[in-house]
């Protein structure tokens, strides 16, 4: 049989229903809930969670504050410095420019200095642009805007 404290419990239905009120087996897989509306009759067959922590009976939440959200018990890790969002140093892309003049695929030197492959593929667009390999106009938008940047770093 079941046993339910004396004090308000929190029910929550199948369909989305919230019941607050103070609860009492009635027969065989039914609850006698008393709430502030008047006393209903719960099938236990319809009930998802049966909350029996103390509430106050004027606590009913509102729309959506009394369904249930999903909540990961992982805890978030904060992300170090091998995120592809960091900015490039000058050291960096002159590093790059030799992997890329030794002829490395863009896939080694992504996994060698801990950036995304696009990014990689793009700064070797405007690096051969801007050793006249390429034509400006051929250039995706985001390798475009690496150009003036590789001319400054390899200036002599």
């Amino acid at each position: 049989m079941l046993e339910l404290p004396l004090s308000p419990v929190v029910i929550h239905c199948v369909n989305g229903q919230i019941l607050i009120g103070r609860a009492v087996p009635a027969t065989e897989g039914w609850l006698r809930v008393a709430t502030k509306e008047g006393e209903r009759l719960v099938n236990l067959a319809h009930v998802v969670l049966i909350d029996v922590e103390t509430v106050e009976l004027e606590q009913e939440p509102d729309g959506d504050e009394g369904i249930l959200r999903p909540r990961s018990k992982e805890r978030p890790v904060k992300v170090g410095m091998k995120t592809p969002g960091r900015p490039w140093l000058d050291a960096d892309l002159k590093a790059l420019s030799e992997g890329f003049l030794d002829g490395l695929p863009d896939k080694v030197l992504a996994d060698r200095h801990h950036r995304v492959f696009s990014q990689i593929r793009d700064l070797r667009q405007a690096f051969e642009c801007n050793r006249g390999n390429l034509p400006d106009d051929q250039l995706s938008p985001a390798a475009s805007t690496w150009v003036a940047r590789w001319r400054r770093v390899l200036a002599p």
